[in-house]
């Protein structure tokens, strides 16, 4: 048996043969940025207008080249000037002269893939298992977009994770905000494979207080909602959120960066089709988004757990899980056992097998045993 541990932490190292968001676009200019991700420092750089990142080290005294910088399409470590372009190889030794090779062995450490996408830069130490989720509401022009302020907490990635998927808490935990009216029973609901992800889709009756019909006595308060999550591993989540009672879709786009043992940054971009291009709508609307994500990130940090508790793919919590599960965590279960099998694959250095979603799915329809 491979062994994989029972509780993920931000440094797995499973996590490498991930995308993982790094940075907001915007926040990457003429001039390298370090970030850390799964414990490790990386430096990011626009290389001829392309994003790479290297290991945040140079080869030859180990300086941050993240200190360093631009030059077209070279990145020069700011201690001794050495020269690196997108591959790692050295193109240039100041204190050598002109004309002198590097050394063979002067070369800096890439990373497996850095890309643009969303408006994050991605970063992939090594290989990855499964794409960058995809966001068809980013490009329908129907839909206004705003990004949220990053957050930084000490709460790991998949705990936070696995609270986005979580819709039995909204009314404790968002009683002053979404929370407030709504149906404590969870509706049994579908889990459903998709690349090495999931879905789930459920329905629910929930306050909409953003509804401007509910402030003109059209709509009621409490409204029909049809919510589907879309997952793509390790920590890639989109929540599509349907009114049809009042005509109007939310989406948002949520995905967190593993930066240490007790440290994550996380992304939220919210997507909305209901706002008309009203600037002052989307600003509150994202200022009421922020209010929700800062209600979870406050009892998070409370949980006092370094990583997210997993379950293997071949059982069903008899080894060793110490949760207690029932039929509205069926969205969480899945999260972990897409975890635990990609741990599995990364042990066994393989990208091989079947998508990960076919060896749970069938486990994890809500209203059976977990």
């Amino acid at each position: 048996m491979v062994d994989v541990p029972q509780l993920l932490t931000n440094t797995d190292p499973s996590l490498r043969r991930g995308w993982h968001p790094v940075a907001r676009s915007s926040d990457v200019g003429d001039e390298p940025v370090p970030v850390r991700l799964l414990g490790e420092p990386w430096a990011i750089a626009r290389l001829d207008d392309h994003v790479v990142a290297f290991a945040d080290r140079c080869p030859h005294r180990l300086a941050p080249l993240s200190a360093g910088r631009v030059d077209g399409p070279e990145l020069v470590c700011g201690y001794h000037g050495w020269r690196f372009v997108a591959s790692g190889e050295c193109t240039a030794v100041p204190a050598l002269g002109p004309g002198v090779p590097a050394p063979k062995q002067a070369r800096a450490t890439p990373a497996w893939g850095a890309v643009e996408r969303h408006g994050l830069v991605w970063l992939a130490p090594e290989e990855p298992f499964a794409d960058i989720i995809d966001l068809p509401e980013a490009a329908d022009p129907a839909f206004d977009s705003v990004w949220l302020d990053v957050v930084l907490t000490s709460s790991c990635a998949g705990l936070l994770a696995d609270n986005f998927l979580d819709t039995a808490h909204l009314p404790f935990v968002h009683a002053d905000t979404i929370g407030a009216g709504e149906e404590t029973i969870v509706p049994p609901y579908k889990i459903t494979p998709d690349g090495n992800g999931f879905r789930a889709r459920m329905n629910q009756t929930v306050a909409n207080p953003e509804d401007p019909g509910v402030a003109a006595g059209l709509r009621p308060l409490i409204q029909r909602r049809r919510s589907t999550y879309i997952y793509r591993p390790p920590f890639q989540l989109r929540l599509v959120l349907e009114y049809p009672d009042a005509g109007s879709t939310n989406t948002i786009f949520f995905c967190l960066q593993p930066e240490d043992t007790n440290s994550t940054r996380v992304y939220t971009r919210l997507l909305r089709d209901d706002l008309g291009g009203d600037p002052e709508r989307l600003a509150a609307a994202a200022r009421f988004e922020q209010a929700i994500l800062a209600e979870d990130i406050a009892l998070q940090e409370r949980f006092g757990l370094d990583g997210l508790p997993l379950i293997s793919s071949g059982s069903d919590g008899e080894d060793g899980e110490k949760e207690v599960s029932i039929r509205s965590d069926a969205a969480g279960l899945a999260l972990r056992r897409v975890l635990y099998i990609l741990g599995e694959r990364a042990r066994r250095g393989t990208t091989s097998g079947p998508p990960a979603g076919m060896r749970y799915a069938r486990r994890t329809r809500a209203g059976s045993r977990p």
